[in-house]
């Protein structure tokens, strides 16, 4: 296997995901689902995984969703991915001719999609759709959307009424069309841009007959599996076997920076005699968290408030600093309280709002017994204490 930081990974590559990807092809039985998890972890590759799998009768569409800017344009690749299925079908192929008149949109080989303008791109969406009906081989559909809250935010800032339309439209589609499944997943959460349109207006709930899952990190075998292959097969030497579950541990078992530390070890030490300790992963975490070059793109988990919590980023910032300041959970309400000494105009309903937000977001979590606070990975609060340079109270380092 090759270290591969951050690239695309060959499917024989994807460790540690199967009982996953098992779960969501069941639980796609009965209903479509939103993909959820932090950055980094895993879950375009999750989406390759699922797209492989083959049930009887069952199509799997995948498609990166982020540069899309219309509806129109999103209908227009609906239409192009269902094409080699539809295609087939002759009542598709009379409907298709019969709005060909229209502004010619995207070409696929011999066949032009319409331009929908913004009065047909609905219909346009439900009728292709309806024809999977004349597809009798056809049991399921599963659209694989990567990106879609991306999509749907760029449409918000442009054209909010067809961003919340198209969540409409979705929804309807997914209530009426049996043979249809839908999995979201993406960068950012969709409940930011659903958060956003109901400041403009909207009133709907669009995903409340989606499922929710999480993709996790690895569970800590698997990922010291990952490790322990890629020190074997880059030919980086170990002190001993227990090296690789040093790596993991430090990484919250998450692979992209598994590949990462594996990366930054095999530049120094791939084919000497040197044996690699414990000591030199955790100088080789230590070193990535405090670069001012960023190699781990970290600091985004500090520049993206700016887009998540607009005004609240400075209320939003003061909580994870103070959640950061113990090395040990925290009670939520000693967190707020040392935020809001120096965020005093917030109120309390909304820094309990700001909380679960930071729940909803992978900062924070609560101890499920205690209810205390805690990030959520420690490869995050240990950057953000180093970056912010926020003194722990108990004797922690970064």
């Amino acid at each position: 296997m090759k270290i591969n930081p951050g690239g695309a990974l060959a499917l024989e590559d994807i460790v540690g995901r199967d009982s996953l990807v098992g779960e969501i092809m069941d639980a796609l039985e009965i209903q479509s689902l939103q993909l959820v998890a932090e950055r980094r972890m895993g879950k375009t590759h999750v989406l390759s995984k699922l797209e492989a799998q083959q049930r009887d009768g069952w199509i799997m569409v995948k498609r990166d969703l982020e540069g899309v800017r219309s509806a129109n344009e999103f209908v227009q690749y609906v239409m192009a991915d269902l094409h080699p299925v539809l295609g087939k079908v002759k009542k598709f192929r009379d409907w298709l001719a019969s709005i060909g008149s229209e502004a010619a949109g995207l070409k696929i080989g011999p066949v032009t999609l319409p331009n929908f303008t913004a009065k047909t791109w609905k219909q346009g969406l439900v009728d292709t759709l309806a024809h999977l009906g004349d597809s009798p081989q056809t049991e399921r559909v599963v659209f694989l959307w990567d990106e879609l809250p991306m999509m749907l935010q760029n449409l918000s800032k442009t054209s909010p009424q067809d961003a919340m339309e198209l969540l409409d439209v979705l929804r309807s589609i997914r209530q009426e069309n049996a043979k249809v499944r839908m999995v979201f997943t993406g960068s950012i959460g969709l409940h930011h841009v659903v958060r956003h349109l109901k400041q403009q207006g909207y009133v709907n709930a669009p995903v409340n007959d989606m499922v929710t899952m999480e993709v996790p990190p690895l569970a800590h075998a698997d990922a010291v599996s990952l490790a322990l292959r890629l020190f074997q097969d880059n030919r980086i030497a170990l002190a001993e076997n227990a090296v690789a579950g040093v790596v993991a541990a430090e990484v919250d078992n998450i692979p992209y920076y598994i590949h990462h530390v594996l990366s930054k070890l095999r530049s120094k030490h791939a084919g000497s005699t040197h044996r690699v300790t414990a000591d030199d992963v955790h100088k080789e975490v230590a070193d990535a968290i405090r670069s001012a070059l960023d190699t781990w793109n970290l600091k985004h988990y500090e520049e993206r408030t700016r887009e998540y919590y607009a005004g609240d980023r400075a209320a939003c910032h003061a909580l994870l600093d103070a959640v950061a300041s113990s090395v040990d959970s925290m009670p939520m309400q000693s967190a707020i309280n040392r935020a809001k000494s120096v965020v005093p105009t917030v109120d309390s309903e909304s820094w309990l709002e700001l909380t679960h937000l930071l729940e909803r977001d992978y900062y924070v979590v609560r101890d499920p017994e205690s209810g205390e606070l805690r990030y959520k990975f420690s490869i995050v609060a240990r950057w953000w204490r180093w970056h912010r340079g926020i003194s722990v109270n108990k004797g922690g380092t970064a």
